[in-house]
């Protein structure tokens, strides 16, 4: 029976986390247990866990008399966030220049390469997915047990903060994509403070970026249907 539960409960947050980021939920509306257990089929127990799991995460917010709401984040907690995003992964960065590429970091490189030499093959969606993975293999290339939980714990701030939909330009994401063959390549030449300051200089731009789209009028990027940009 625990097992069953335990099952449905993850369940239950990884469709959360799927329709949260996908735009399916006004973000003025209240997150209903009972409707959301109905609509994903699952048990409201495991629904009311998941949601409180999210309220950790701090992806979601419980008001008083009114509701859960998936938390909006102010300029101040987007750059709040960046901060920390910054510091963690420059470290890695840093550390993964001094030790040499993963084999994880290694593979993303040579498909980055490729893609650089002819973007047009590539929609944008598989060049973001690249580096989507260049971000991970990079925190696992630090080999630093500590540093990845904390990459791990703060991964859904982080999504929450960077999650940019996907109306991008592909030239946009084509120089993204150049950004990051260019901090991969100082990794291989063992630049630990080049590759760290290029690491810096990436997020500040994406950091820019997340900003300006808040700022633009009558953006809503709640409301975007397809899995956000993080990796920038």
């Amino acid at each position: 029976m625990a097992v069953s539960f335990e099952f449905e409960r993850d369940r239950a947050y990884s469709r959360l986390v799927d329709l949260i980021f996908g735009g399916s939920f006004e973000a003025d509306h209240p997150l209903s247990e009972r409707k959301l257990a109905q609509q994903l089929g699952i048990g409201r127990m495991p629904v009311r866990d998941a949601l409180r799991q999210l309220e950790q995460e701090g992806v979601v917010e419980v008001k008083p008399a009114r509701g859960t709401f998936i938390r909006k984040l102010s300029a101040a907690d987007i750059s709040d966030i960046y901060e920390l995003r910054e510091a963690l992964e420059c470290l890695a960065t840093r550390r993964a220049a001094e030790r040499g590429p993963s084999l994880a970091l290694t593979s993303c490189g040579k498909k980055m390469r490729i893609m650089a030499r002819d973007p047009s093959a590539f929609t944008s969606r598989e060049i973001d997915d690249v580096g989507t993975d260049f971000h991970d293999a990079l925190i696992q290339s630090s080999a630093s047990a500590p540093l990845a939980e904390m990459v791990r714990l703060m991964r859904m701030r982080f999504r929450l903060a960077f999650h940019l939909p996907r109306y991008f330009a592909h030239a946009l994401v084509q120089e993204i994509l150049v950004e990051h063959i260019t901090i991969f390549e100082a990794i291989v030449n063992r630049q630990p403070e080049e590759a760290a300051e290029l690491m810096r200089r990436h997020l500040k731009r994406g950091l820019e970026i997340r900003l300006e789209l808040d700022r633009a009028p009558g953006t809503d990027t709640t409301k975007d249907k397809t899995r956000g940009t993080e990796n920038i």
